[in-house]
């Protein structure tokens, strides 16, 4: 697979076709998806939102990554990574590589998550030659602690920030981090 960007045991990283926008708007523009991200996007926001994943890897050489199961193909989510670009984020925080992941209501607690999240920590390691990789969350999206816990990230409570782009419930971001092996 041409677009491939990283492989896993069960699952492919892959950059988005445009093909995938029927699968995406189905299963990944969601309220449950998108519960903590601000809720499920607007047709013109949509629109824009994908076009974006479309572009950015190929563009920027990072993003979020469509994550698609070997077994049949299917679509389960997008997982990904970037500098934290949020303007209230500490300093530390801001400009550093951090992994994000989203799944499809029908594919989680089965790993898919953290085995696609994994290899994308990889990818800030090893492509990116980062240091420390990061995770975000919110209080009250437990199921993102346990996936950022599976990796092997602490918490990083000195890092915690509100973030305006979300609403009051999704505060404070809650900010988890990895050291690269071998340093530190």
């Amino acid at each position: 697979m041409a677009d491939a960007i990283c492989r896993t045991e069960r699952l492919v990283l892959r950059k988005w076709r445009e093909d995938d926008l029927t699968d995406w708007q189905a299963h990944l523009n969601t309220h449950a998806v998108r519960k903590h991200l601000g809720g499920k996007l607007p047709p013109d926001r949509e629109r824009e939102t994908f076009a974006r994943l479309l572009e950015t890897w190929d563009r920027e050489g990072q993003g979020f990554l469509a994550i698609e199961r070997v077994s049949d193909g299917a679509l389960l989510g997008s997982c990904g990574t970037g500098p934290v670009m949020a303007e209230t984020a500490p300093d530390e925080l801001r400009g550093s590589f951090e992994v994000g992941y989203q799944l499809r209501s029908d594919a989680r607690g089965q790993g898919y998550a953290t085995e696609a999240a994994a290899a994308v920590v990889a990818i800030i390691f090893d492509r990116f030659d980062q240091p420390v990789a990061y995770a975000q969350t919110s209080q009250v999206n437990r199921g993102s602690w346990r996936v950022m816990q599976r990796l092997g990230m602490v918490r990083r409570e000195d890092l915690d920030y509100d973030d305006p782009d979300y609403p009051p419930q999704e505060n404070p971001t809650m900010v988890w981090s990895m050291q690269r092996p071998g340093r530190g």
